[in-house]
């Protein structure tokens, strides 16, 4: 559904505050809130970090330690919203239907404790088929995560946010295939798929497979075969 009526006075006030230069860092969290709500929407996970979406952009946000934004927080709000059309010329969104256009590709995702690369598979001119790296709204750029140190003998857990930003670039996708390095514990790939069972149900209803691969020394070439032959059957 179009939002096409006039927007609140209040809204447009916090519309052009995102977009003054240069940035404030006084913007109110509570009309930031209400902003978004009224764009699109925004939900509270159990961490304590809210998931917004706007249109068919997904990002994950944490809470600002006080009650206002930083200018750093505000300036990755404006640019989440940039992604999603909106600007304070262009106010408005067009919501996407239940599937966007976009959800067309099968995707890859390549995750280990250090990072997370996701790609589309896309066929080519020729016929062929190829990985496209696929980070359109740069959540993958700001993934945040505990640096790698050992607890009792076991590898500490990255931060949730670490998981559930890439469930949101993951939103987009027909058909998914995790391939994580390591096995049980030692794998990322293992909370991923944990996260999407228990948080984002419909987005694990289109995994496909989670294989384990070297990602230390796996190439583009050689992570594209591994995918077609896990869909192969599908």
């Amino acid at each position: 559904m179009a939002i096409s009526d006039p927007i609140p006075s209040r809204d447009r006030r916090t519309l052009d505050a995102i977009f003054r230069h240069p940035v404030t860092g006084n913007l109110a969290w509570s009309d930031a809130q209400h902003l978004i709500e009224r764009l699109g929407a925004i939900k509270q996970e159990s961490n304590g970090h809210f998931l917004m979406t706007v249109g068919a952009q997904r990002e994950v946000f944490h809470r600002p330690h006080g009650k206002e934004l930083t200018a750093e927080e505000t300036a990755r709000l404006r640019k989440f919203l940039e992604s999603a059309g909106v600007t304070p010329a262009s106010p408005h969104v067009e919501e996407p239907s239940a599937i966007a256009e976009s959800a067309v590709h099968d995707m890859v995702v390549a995750v280990d404790h250090h990072q997370a690369r996701l790609f589309t598979i896309e066929s080519t001119t020729a016929g062929a088929r190829t990985l496209r790296p696929y980070d359109p709204h740069h959540f993958l750029h700001h993934l945040t995560h505990r640096q790698e140190r050992e607890l009792r003998g076991q590898r500490e857990p990255e931060e949730p946010s670490y998981y559930e930003q890439i469930a949101a670039a993951l939103a987009p996708a027909r058909r998914v295939v995790i391939l994580g390095h390591g096995t049980g514990h030692s794998s990322a790939a293992t909370p991923l798929e944990q996260k999407l069972r228990a948080k984002h149900p419909e987005i694990f209803s289109r995994v496909v497979a989670v294989r384990t691969v070297d990602l230390s020394a796996a190439t583009e070439p050689q992570l594209l075969a591994l995918a077609l032959q896990t869909l192969q059957p599908c």
